[in-house]
């Protein structure tokens, strides 16, 4: 009996917690990093000539390496509006001083504005400038298109007025809407535990009456029945 009111105080809960589970995010964008192609000449980089593009776009993340020199390169990604996303640094060397000349693969974090990718030596010179818009879906031209794949969460800079309300005839939904919704799921949870709870209550008293049920007591024999004051007196007298 125990078992059967464990089961079914399980069925119970799972249904009703169910619906609140989360088992992730839609619209969640996928990390990517560019891999350079380049040629590492006594210090100077130049774009290996040997690929059709000086680089490609992987989806891999994008991880800063460890480095070991004391005097790294290192790159900037600049946007259409001239403004510096982010920047990375590398060691073409890879902590062989002995290297002086040879291909070498430089990786960097993926920004979808970009225009161009600007390199320097450890003296801060710029000695190559590799353009990437061509892989860029965001231009920065204020103007959220989204057959080009803008939106909000990956061209913030283009689609700021995508998180605005839109002027429409239709009545606009509720500002409460999120609230209620979290008000009405955590009423079914409250109603989930009421009937687990009259569930358990209702078994428990069932198991408390179900003893076994003891034979009515024998009633004794009215052979020779005594009573006081009177005397006794047998059953044929």
């Amino acid at each position: 009996m125990k078992h059967q009111i464990c089961k079914i105080f399980l069925s119970v809960a799972i249904l009703f917690i169910l619906p609140f589970v989360s088992f992730g995010q839609e619209g969640d964008y996928a990390p990517a990093s560019y891999i350079f192609h380049v040629y590492f000449d006594e210090g100077k980089l130049i774009a290996d000539r040997d690929f059709q593009s000086p680089y490609d776009v992987s989806t891999d993340p994008y991880i800063q390496p460890i480095l070991v020199t004391g005097f790294p390169y290192r790159g900037e990604v600049i946007n259409f509006i001239g403004e510096m996303s982010t920047q990375f640094t590398f060691d073409p060397r890879n902590g062989d001083t002995n290297f002086v000349r040879g291909k070498v693969s430089v990786k960097a974090p993926y920004v979808s504005d970009a225009q161009r990718v600007v390199f320097y030596n450890p003296q801060n010179q710029a000695v190559l400038t590799i353009p990437v818009y061509a892989s860029s879906f965001c231009n920065d031209d204020g103007i959220c298109n989204a057959d080009r794949g803008e939106d909000y969460g990956s061209c913030p800079r283009d689609c700021k007025s995508a998180s605005l309300p839109a002027i429409s005839t239709t009545p606009a939904p509720q500002s409460g809407a999120g609230t209620s919704a979290l008000t009405l799921g955590i009423l079914y949870l409250l109603v989930g535990l009421v009937l687990l709870a009259g569930l358990w209550w209702f078994f428990k008293r069932r198991g408390a009456g179900s003893g076994p049920i003891l034979p009515p007591p024998t009633p004794p024999s009215p052979g020779n029945v005594e009573v006081r004051g009177i005397g006794k007196f047998s059953k044929g007298s």
